[in-house]
């Protein structure tokens, strides 16, 4: 995919340095952060939930300048169920590629993969003002809170399919 100067692909196993770097440079002006997102992308991408086809990175005169990655996360219900849905972690773009467009053709690639692949709904941790573009929407509103103490604000959730929360209530990981 192309979209303006840029080249989004999979990451690649040769990617991985490059990538560490990137997310740990971007996140020291983000507005929301806390100075570990790359060692974080490192766990996540260890872990079981780590989907290779939904780490995608934006390529713009021969480096990498962005970067997202969806990984399986679950809402625990009140039953005891899990509802299956995705991790938004990190989304990075290098600061000179910023309001360019890198962050908007990243997280579009990344939602119309994770469609396709049958996944409902994805999660994250962010600024709503940036989000919002997407449709996500705090998770509160559908009774789905994290476990960690976060402000209610930034704790956020898209539905990839209509109306894939209805009933659906808990905790989560997700930040």
């Amino acid at each position: 995919m192309k979209a303006q100067g840029i080249t989004i692909r999979q990451e690649t196993e040769a990617d991985l340095n490059e990538v560490y770097t990137l997310i740990q440079t971007a996140f020291k002006t983000a507005k929301v952060k806390d100075g570990t997102e790359q060692d974080f992308a490192v766990q996540l991408r260890s872990g079981d939930g780590f989907i290779p086809q939904l780490s995608l990175l934006a390529e713009g005169d021969g480096r990498i300048v962005g970067h997202v990655m969806f990984t399986k996360t679950h809402v625990l219900q009140p039953d005891g169920s899990r509802f299956e849905g995705l991790l938004v972690a990190p989304l990075s773009v290098a600061l000179e590629w910023r309001n360019k467009g890198v962050g908007t053709a990243l997280m579009q690639q990344s939602i119309r993969l994770a469609v396709e692949m049958g996944y409902r709904a994805a999660f994250l941790c962010g600024d709503p003002a940036y989000y919002k573009r997407f449709g996500f929407r705090p998770t509160a509103d559908f009774g789905i809170h994290p476990q960690a103490e976060i402000p209610p604000q930034y704790v956020l959730v898209l539905e990839l399919t209509k109306g894939a929360l209805e009933g659906v209530t808990g905790t989560g990981g997700f930040c």
